[in-house]
Formats: structure tokens, C-alpha cells, sequence
């Protein structure tokens, strides 16, 4: 989308969002569906490494606490356990939502938590367990890091081109090139074109960065002490639908284990890394002891309808207005009209 596309679409969230429109969308659309359930996806929240984190961009605490305090007032906030309790039941709230967390940042303990504590909030966070209490940076956090601090003014890749690294929207172009490319690369390619982007750049990550980006166990354990739950994400982030068979259950059942063994809790919630899957993991999951699993479909709310084990989520970004087209179930219903219109 153009940039005179996206201000169009901001100023039209706004004006609509401030003559009530949305608000009289959502109240109508829960007339006909019957409910008008939310799953959020949160990843970073306030992060101090915001400055060189490219990709996933950091929500700033001051939103973040905007968005927690409007989801108290408005909506009932449910855990996804009992999301999953209601799924099965064949009845939803009317009016709810769900909060979530991907991939297990230290800030959601550092600043995130404190939030949710502050609200009452129920949330679930999912964890790749192969990096928590390690120095194991996430491949995409190497990129960002890459691009962020190296000297080289282009970078030369031969299948991406020479990508020129002048201005932030250069980095920020080049970031997201490279990771699109990267996510659909078997782990062993990914990991030697992340090699060759170290050695082109001349750039080095310090030891210990790992440790203060990604949660302790430590941490972990205390906030499922306080009532946040874990759900598992896989061991080391792959998309799973690129894996054999064999080596995907691997990686969900190990994540699943390795929580409960430091948790001493049963953990029932999956989301699938990247949001990728297919009518295979889809069934594994169904028979491995979990109640739910989550994707991150485009922006939908959930309906009784949906299949519990593909349940889609709304990413929030910084523009209220914008999010509150995603809440009032407009958004998505765009989206589908449109994909039924090319069709």
C-alpha cells in the first residue's frame, strides 16, 4: 500500500472512528453474529532495544496500557483456556477478548507484566523454549542487529540484489526483504545466508545480548506464579509446515514439555511460529493434549464457527483508530468481502 494510501486509510479510520461508526458496526455485527470475540497478538512491548529492533516492532508501554485499559472498560477479558472452555461449550460473550504474546521477549515480563498485574488481566504468552534462559538471539533479531549497526553503506546479495542501507527506510526496506526471504528457507540455508550477512557487514553481536532480550526461566516461573499462563511455540521458531512431519511434532511436543517441566503445569495452548500450518500439524495438535491452538490469520474475530485449533488473532499497531476498525470486526470483514470478490 502507497504511502497517500495509508494516510487515506488512517484519516478515514479517524473520522469514522470519532462520529461513532464503528462503535454502531461492531453493536450491529454482534446482533447478527451473536458474539464478538477478540484474540490480540502482542510481541514486544516498551522495549529499550527498540532503537535497533527492526522487526517486530515495539509497542510503546504508554499504548500499551491505552490499549489494556479500553479492553477493561470495554470488553470482557477472558484467558484463552476459557476461550477454549466457551469454543466447546458452543457459546461465546458477546463482547470479549483475548490477550496473547509470541515468542517470549524480556520485556513482556519488564513492562508488559506490570500492566496486566495493574488491570487484572488474564494472558497467555508463548514461549520458544530453545532460547529462553539462553544467549540464543531469534535469526530475525541477528538481521535487525545487522542492518542497524553495520558501517557498509549497501549490502551486496545476490539473489536480493545490493540493497542500500542510506536512510531509515533503506534499513527498514532491506530488514524486511531479507526476513521475508529468510522465513522461507530451511533452517541449515537460513543460518549460512545469516553467516554471509555478518561476514559482508563486519558486524558482531556482544555475548550477553541474548540473555537481556529474551525472558529468564526465572522470570517465567514468576509470572506463572501470578497467574500468567504459557503456552508452548515450538523449540526454535521454524515454520513447521517446512519441517517433515516427524520433525514439526518434534518441535511442538519438546516446547510443550519443556514448559511443563519447569512450570509443573499442564500446558494446553499452541501457537503455530510464523502462523503456518496445515491439515496435518492441525491434526497432531488436536491429539496432543491441547484445548486450543492459535495462528495469526488475517485480523478476524472469532466466531463459534471457527476451529479451535485455528483460531485467528489481531495484532494491534500504535494508530487507535485503525485498531478500533480491527475491534469493531469491519477490518476483516473488508478483507473477506475482498477475497470473495477476486474469486
Amino acid at each position: 500500500m502507497s504511502s497517500s494510501a495509508k494516510a487515506l486509510v488512517a484519516v478515514g479510520a479517524m473520522v469514522a472512528n470519532r462520529l461513532l461508526l464503528l462503535d454502531a458496526y461492531a453493536f450491529l455485527r454482534r446482533k447478527l453474529t451473536g458474539s464478538q470475540v477478540a484474540i490480540l497478538l502482542y510481541h514486544r512491548i516498551g522495549s529499550e532495544y527498540a532503537g535497533w529492533s527492526l522487526r517486530p516492532k515495539p509497542l510503546s508501554s504508554q499504548i500499551f496500557e491505552s490499549q489494556m485499559e479500553y479492553f477493561c472498560h470495554n470488553f470482557e477479558i477472558l484467558s484463552l483456556d476459557r476461550l477454549a472452555h466457551h469454543l466447546l461449550q458452543g457459546s461465546l460473550p458477546e463482547k470479549a477478548a483475548v490477550i496473547t504474546f509470541d515468542d517470549g521477549y524480556k520485556d513482556n515480563y519488564l513492562y508488559a507484566y506490570p500492566i496486566l498485574k495493574k488491570y487484572h488481566i488474564p494472558a497467555t504468552m508463548f514461549l520458544t523454549t530453545g532460547h529462553i534462559g539462553t544467549d540464543k538471539l531469534f535469526w530475525w533479531d541477528k538481521v535487525s542487529y545487522i542492518i542497524r549497526h553495520t558501517a557498509v553503506k549497501q549490502l551486496d546479495l545476490s539473489d536480493l540484489g545490493c540493497l542500500p542501507l542510506q536512510s531509515e527506510s533503506d534499513k527498514i526496506h532491506a530488514n524486511s526483504l531479507i526476513t521475508e526471504r529468510l522465513k522461507k528457507l530451511p533452517d541449515e540455508e537460513k543460518n549460512l545466508l545469516i553467516e554471509k550477512l555478518f561476514n559482508i557487514s563486519g558486524t558482531v553481536i556482544p555475548p550477553g545480548l541474548g540473555r537481556e532480550l529474551i525472558l529468564s526461566w526465572d522470570e517465567v516461573i514468576e509470572m506463572s506464579n501470578d497467574g500468567i499462563a504459557f503456552g508452548a511455540h515450538s523449540v526454535n521458531h521454524p515454520v513447521l509446515t517446512n519441517l517433515p512431519l516427524e520433525q514439526a511434532k518434534g518441535e511442538i511436543l519438546q516446547s510443550k514439555q519443556d514448559i511443563e517441566e519447569k512450570l509443573g503445569k499442564v500446558v494446553t495452548t499452541f501457537a503455530y511460529p510464523n502462523g503456518d500450518f496445515n491439515a496435518e500439524l492441525v491434526k497432531f495438535i488436536g491429539e496432543s493434549g491441547f484445548v486450543c491452538a492459535v495462528s495469526v490469520l488475517p485480523g478476524k474475530l472469532i466466531s463459534s464457527k471457527d476451529n479451535i485449533y485455528q483460531l485467528s488473532r489481531i495484532a494491534p499497531i500504535e494508530d487507535f483508530n485503525k485498531c478500533m476498525g480491527k475491534f469493531s470486526g469491519l477490518w476483516g470483514d473488508l478483507q473477506d468481502t475482498i477475497l470473495r470478490l477476486r474469486r
